[in-house]
């Protein structure tokens, strides 16, 4: 069976590759016949599959969600979809998260080598792709703005430092959406559309009512409240939260918007003019985990 691995070398923290020597042995005992690719530029990933021919049974990919985000734009146009092997070498490792992954290399191969398939569903944006988030709003896009050499450096807070800094920008999005048959508009502060229960570290939903395979997105959107960052009123603001914070539970959702704005999807910039259409596509890919 032919196993590619694909290695960003630069993502997460220094030193979270460690022990790729030693998944590459446990590799070659279990029989695969095992090539490597280390990505070089940002949406290397996506270019090296989509270019090469080659039918792997097996594709692992060591980074963080970006990384993963590039690989399953590039399996989702193609026809022959290889299992996917993730190990999480990111800042914040939402995706591997609703597998229960962890961060050690040496199980989570072992778990692939035992051939356990576990499909999960993956979002369409317009023409692109997503694992796990589609975000857009307040602070969204701290994870492409934050630097590298920051992130390898201080790993999560980074992001908090970068975020802290973006504050003075915040501000409101005139929003019309559309879920089933009922429109709404709202000034919104930010929206998310994610599958699964996790998000930048958060659980946002119980694992039990929300899974990554279970053919719906969630969707949460925070209206903006002018005195939000008034000190006085911060308390009755946060005290009236249901007041502002809708969420839905759909397979699709379309949004329009009267500026330009910049989306995140599982981390990586997604620039959208005035609309988007975002649908689910149930168990589109399987992983060994």
């Amino acid at each position: 069976m032919k196993l590619l691995l694909l290695i960003n070398a630069h993502s997460g923290v220094k030193n979270s590759k460690a022990n790729l020597l030693s998944v590459i042995d446990i590799f070659c005992r279990h029989g695969y016949d095992v090539s490597a690719y280390v990505t070089q530029k940002r949406n290397d990933a996506y270019e090296y599959l989509s270019k090469n021919r080659v039918k792997y049974d097996v594709v692992c990919v060591f980074g963080g969600d970006g990384t993963m985000n590039e690989v399953t734009n590039a399996l989702m146009r193609k026809e022959h979809k290889p299992l996917l092997g993730y190990f999480p070498s990111g800042t914040m490792n939402d995706f591997g998260s609703n597998f229960e992954l962890g961060t050690d290399f040496i199980k989570i191969a072992e778990r692939i080598c035992e051939g356990n398939v576990r499909k999960y569903d993956v979002g369409q944006f317009n023409g692109r792709y997503f694992n796990y988030v589609a975000a857009f709003g307040a602070m969204c896009d701290v994870p492409f703005t934050t630097k590298r050499d920051a992130k390898e450096a201080l790993g999560n807070i980074a992001y908090i430092m970068e975020g802290i800094s973006k504050l003075p920008d915040i501000r409101m999005h005139k929003v019309r959406y559309t879920i089933g048959s009922r429109t709404y508009k709202k000034d919104v502060l930010f929206g998310l559309i994610y599958s699964g229960n996790r998000v930048a570290g958060m659980e946002l939903e119980d694992k039990k009512r929300s899974r990554i395979d279970d053919g719906y997105f969630n969707v949460l959107i925070v209206e903006y409240v002018p005195t939000i960052f008034n000190a006085p009123d911060l308390l009755s603001t946060i005290l009236q939260q249901d007041k502002f914070i809708h969420r839905y539970r759909t397979k699709a959702i379309s949004l329009e918007f009267e500026d330009d704005i910049v989306w995140t999807l599982d981390g990586e910039e997604a620039k959208v003019k005035d609309k988007v259409d975002i649908t689910i596509i149930n168990k589109a890919l399987s992983l060994l985990a």
